[in-house]
């Protein structure tokens, strides 16, 4: 039996986009519309940007308030994060483990003034709120669970030398049996390893819209993003002796430890909306993702576990387009779809590695880029108090940082086993809102395979 490693060098690039560290590999994003209301309908609102929330959503929607407006959103999720715990490539088990809100945070408040054709607001959006670890190592089960081992896998072998893609236990058995030689073929173990995230953006936005004709208006916004994150795995040898450790954080070395701080970028937002009729309005939007520096921190026996600074490399999060339509059958009831585009790939723009021999590939990891489609509806029942039923659903596809290189090295095999394709994911939604002159209180609540997240939002009009 071989016990494999990846084997972390401190020579790594200067600049870099990001890096292999697990807990960054399936990290969720939100980007779905602010506001209770907007859940409700799976998060499609481009099209009809009909309140305060536009100011983040579309900003060309602002267009439509004529009073004063300001609204308030909380929100508390469950996110579950898939490690590869066990199993035998390329047959791998894969373990979800909780990420989470402790509370209820305050997820996003705006204020918006309308002055002639002119709409003005200010705003506050926290888009990525993800704390969280998984571990991958092995148990001794108990009487109503067996016990798991780690991640393995089998390679032929000529001379002790791993040759050729590959093959099952079963395979490797018959191979050795057949050259009756143990070390026809050889079996390496990913080493343990406990990897955990935590992660917060902010963002602060100035809005401003135009009604350049009864029928169109265009907005656009500045927003000053905030960033906090540490994300870190520690590896271990087969004996759970701690062996390396590796962060990638906004911070700076300090001694055998890392300060962490916050990074902040300067983005923009364009949008538009166009009412051609009472019953039906078309909105885009355009959001340019923010780009961090978080430098790479390496630590080992060589350093005395002291952390130096191994790469420069920076978190951009994606960049976003939609499109949206919303549609109004009956006067009580209103339809809307958008399509999101959201560009994944930016994640692994320069994307560097912490193992050596994946470094002299050419793009050896991929994120794909996705069009989520979003489905929603809304119903308004006559009542004293108007109350409104939502309901929605929205596909977001697989977009999780994959390997994307050969299989033919036992380092690249343990990549594609730790960054295996992702999965689709199915949302529904459900949510209600009441509705007065000059208030309006929403909740709603979003539920797929590995996150949930319930919202409760309110606005006053003065």
């Amino acid at each position: 039996m071989r016990k494999f490693a990846l084997i972390l060098l401190v020579a790594l690039p200067l600049s870099a986009q990001n890096v292999d560290i697990e807990a960054l590999s399936g990290l969720q994003f939100n980007f779905g519309n602010p506001g209770a209301r907007s859940l409700g309908m799976g998060g499609a609102f481009l099209g009809l940007a009909d309140d305060a929330s536009a100011a983040e959503a579309n900003p060309a929607g602002l267009t439509i308030l004529r009073k004063p407006e300001f609204s308030v959103e909380v929100r508390n999720y469950e996110e579950h994060q898939v490690f590869t715990t066990s199993g035998t490539f390329p047959e791998i088990v894969r373990t979800p483990f909780k990420h989470y809100s402790d509370r209820a945070v305050l997820q996003f408040a705006s204020a918006v003034i309308p002055i002639k054709k002119f709409t003005f607001g200010a705003y506050y959006h926290e888009p990525l709120n993800n704390a969280g670890a998984g571990i991958v190592a092995p148990t001794e089960g108990d009487f109503s669970t067996p016990p798991t081992f780690l991640p393995d896998f089998f390679l032929p072998a000529e001379n002790g030398v791993p040759v050729g893609d590959p093959i099952t236990e079963e395979q490797c058995e018959a191979r050795r049996q057949q050259m009756n030689n143990p070390f026809a073929c050889l079996q390496y173990i990913v080493d343990p390893f406990v990897s955990a995230l935590e992660v917060r953006q902010r963002t602060f936005g100035i809005a401003g819209a135009w009604q350049v004709h009864p029928k169109f208006s265009v907005g656009a916004t500045a927003r000053h993003q905030r960033f906090r994150e540490s994300a870190a795995t520690l590896r271990f040898t087969q004996q759970f002796d701690l062996k390396q450790v590796l962060i990638q954080a906004t911070a700076k070395p300090k001694g055998d430890d890392v300060e962490i701080s916050e990074e902040t970028d300067t983005t923009f937002a364009v949008g538009f909306k166009w009412s051609p009729n009472d019953k039906i309005s078309v909105g885009g939007v355009y959001k340019q993702g923010p780009e961090f520096t978080t430098p790479l921190f390496y630590a080992d026996f060589n350093t005395g576990f002291e952390f130096i600074n191994a790469a420069d490399t920076k978190f951009h999060i994606p960049d976003i387009a939609g499109l949206g339509v919303s549609v109004r059958p009956l006067p009580a009831l209103t339809v809307n779809f958008d399509a999101v585009h959201v560009k994944y790939s930016n994640l692994v723009d320069d994307f560097v590695s912490s193992v050596a021999d994946v470094r002299e590939l050419e793009d050896p990891f991929k994120a794909n880029d996705v069009v989520e489609l979003r489905l929603g509806a809304e119903y308004f029942f006559s009542s004293k108090i108007p109350f409104a039923l939502r309901a929605g659903f929205w596909r977001d596809p697989a977009h999780s940082i994959e390997w994307n290189g050969p299989l033919n090295r036992p380092d690249y095999i343990a990549e594609a086993m730790l960054y295996p394709e992702g999965e689709d994911q199915n949302h529904w939604s459900l949510g209600g809102g009441f509705a007065w002159p000059r208030f309006q209180i929403d909740f709603a609540f979003d539920s797929s395979t590995y996150y949930k997240v319930g919202s409760l939002s309110m606005v006053t009009r003065f």
